[in-house]
């Protein structure tokens, strides 16, 4: 039987807590979940015991300014999945535009709101994100149909938003199994198979192909390191989404973008995280 070590931290506040989730998501946690109180968040993450002496000390050190670690322990494997899904999906509304929502929840009464199922499998973009809803608002504005890209696919939410605004065929990039197998349920229940192409590996893997639209909600230090790569791949007048950002890290992530001649063009911000879009001239 597999075993897993369960890391205990405690966060100051709800920003915090997202902070060192999204940290700790570039790492084989498995799973997360949280504990609230009026004065204090406890956040709980899973990684297998073998993977996790490995990369402890990095790790921790990422989170210690959002969060400590007061317990380390291990327990017996679970159907970490199918527990996340039970406990943590619901309906996700952005601003009326677009509602994300998990199949057992009902669609909009309203048919005007853009319907978006998901099926996460542990991946990230269930839209209960600051950034999954800050791209999606980008996406409804920016979406002008053609081929779209998203990187760091996670559920393929992404991906589905930009088909149901216009876009006419989507590749979901991920280096995560989960997150192309959640994509490719996500496209089945939204009855867009033939519309989206996920595929396993880095934004490396499409090198030499060209999009109208590219969608990036990923980590700073990637972002900034595949900006050349974005701009190869984006058509002239084309849109770049980014997002996974927190705001000190905007000024960093948009001088990346200029220095390959990408202009911006939008900013929006939620919960100290940024969302920003360019323009390929």
């Amino acid at each position: 039987m597999k075993r897993y070590t369960e890391l205990t931290l405690h966060c100051p506040n709800e920003e915090a807590t997202e902070i060192a989730t999204a940290f700790l998501g570039d790492y084989p946690f498995e799973t997360f979940d949280t504990e609230a109180s009026d004065d204090e968040w406890i956040l709980h993450g899973y990684i297998l015991s073998n993977e996790w002496p490995e990369i402890r000390d990095e790790a921790l050190a990422l989170v210690e300014e959002y969060a400590t670690a007061i317990e380390e322990r291990e327990i017996e494997d679970r159907n970490w999945n199918a527990e996340w899904e039970a406990s943590s999906l619901v309906c996700v509304d952005v601003e009326g535009l677009m509602v994300i929502r998990p199949a057992h929840c009902p669609p909009p009464a309203d048919s005007n709101i853009i319907d978006i199922v998901v099926a996460p499998q542990m991946s990230f973009g269930s839209g209960q994100h600051h950034t999954t809803r800050l791209m999606c608002r980008l996406i409804h504005t920016h979406t002008e149909g053609g081929r779209m890209l998203d990187v760091g696919c996670g559920t393929g939410v992404l991906s589905i938003a930009a088909l149901k605004c216009g876009a006419e065929h989507a590749t979901a990039v991920d280096i995560d199994p989960w997150s192309v197998e959640s994509t490719r349920n996500a496209a089945q229940l939204n009855n867009l198979e033939s519309h989206i192409e996920p595929v396993l590996g880095t934004v490396e893997a499409i090198e030499g192909e060209s999009y109208r639209l590219i969608a990036a909600n990923i980590m700073r230090n990637i972002l900034i390191q595949d900006m050349s790569r974005y701009n190869a791949a984006l058509l002239p007048g084309g849109k770049l989404l980014l997002s996974g950002f927190l705001e000190e890290d905007h000024a960093a992530v948009r001088a990346a973008a200029e220095e390959q001649g990408l202009c911006e063009i939008e900013v929006l911000n939620s919960g100290g995280w940024v969302a920003s879009a360019y323009i390929k001239k």
